[in-house]
């Protein structure tokens, strides 16, 4: 049911950015969603299951991606986004019902990836952080992210790699090509 949902949520986020935009936003700016445990979204523990809070992720960052003017771009460019690696912290529990937000920022690029820091925070603070390295890709390949950026964003660089990413892109490049 909740892949049905973000099927459905993120195709009609597109429809609604194009017919009445959201309120606009620097790229390097800070996007909040508010939003609620429901049901479909509970484990047996009846807290948000782990997998849930990926597809909330998805969700966020096209949010993201709309308001900072990129989606727009994206769709009429027909550039598919890719994830290309998730690292997820989870820190407390968010129970059925309850109100969380989910802050998404963009927090920089390199020559072939964007890295987006997502936080979730209930009534009692941070339940969980995630880092999402995605990218854009057309049929000849994958798009500088700079690309895209330029067009929206016009003079924009991206913020220096913190070092805790670099550690974190290291260790997944380390993975891809070490021992099985």
């Amino acid at each position: 049911m909740s892949h049905f949902i973000s099927f459905v949520r993120i195709p009609a986020l597109a429809i609604r950015q194009h017919l009445r935009p959201l309120p606009p936003m620097a790229v390097l700016d800070e996007d909040c969603i508010r939003m609620h445990v429901w049901p479909h979204d509970i484990d047996f523990n009846l807290h948000m299951n782990n997998a849930r809070y990926l597809s909330v992720m998805d969700y966020a960052r096209m949010h993201l991606l709309a308001r900072s003017g990129l989606l727009e771009h994206i769709v009429r460019s027909r550039w598919q986004p890719l994830v290309g690696a998730v690292w997820m912290t989870y820190r407390r529990p968010l129970p059925l019902f309850s109100a969380f937000t989910i802050g998404s920022r963009l927090v920089c690029w390199d020559d072939r990836w964007f890295y987006i820091e997502q936080r979730f925070t209930g009534r009692e603070g941070l339940a969980a952080i995630g880092w999402v390295k995605g990218a854009l890709r057309d049929k000849s390949g994958p798009i500088k992210p700079q690309t895209p950026l330029a067009r929206v964003h016009p003079g924009v660089v991206s913020p220096p790699m913190p070092g805790t990413i670099a550690q974190w892109n290291e260790l997944t490049r380390e993975k891809l090509n070490g021992p099985v």
